[in-house]
């Protein structure tokens, strides 16, 4: 494990402990659940880590991708406006 590793397991603590004290009562049922699967597979904690490492970089990088797209539609110049705008060459081809 690298730092930045470390770094991302400890900012994902951070951020549920932090949560934590936002929410309110937990459902004892689901609790008690979740406890007796950890319990039954120990290794559960390390893989759900992970997985929540790897879907919050994924979505960040969608975002940054969203961000990008938008960003280029906004420079990109209007065709015609309105129902017919799209007609006779107004607007733009993709190649």
């Amino acid at each position: 494990m690298n730092e930045q590793e470390r770094g991302m397991i400890d900012g994902l603590f951070t951020r549920l402990r932090e949560a934590e004290a936002q929410t309110g009562p937990r459902d004892a049922q689901a609790e008690a659940l979740i406890a007796e699967r950890i319990a039954n597979q120990p290794g559960a904690a390390y893989m759900l880590a992970q997985v929540v490492l790897v879907q919050e970089q994924g979505l960040n990088n969608l975002g940054n991708r969203v961000e990008e797209m938008e960003r280029q539609l906004a420079e990109r110049p209007q065709a015609g406006s309105g129902v017919f705008g799209g007609l006779f060459g107004g607007a733009a081809r993709s190649a």
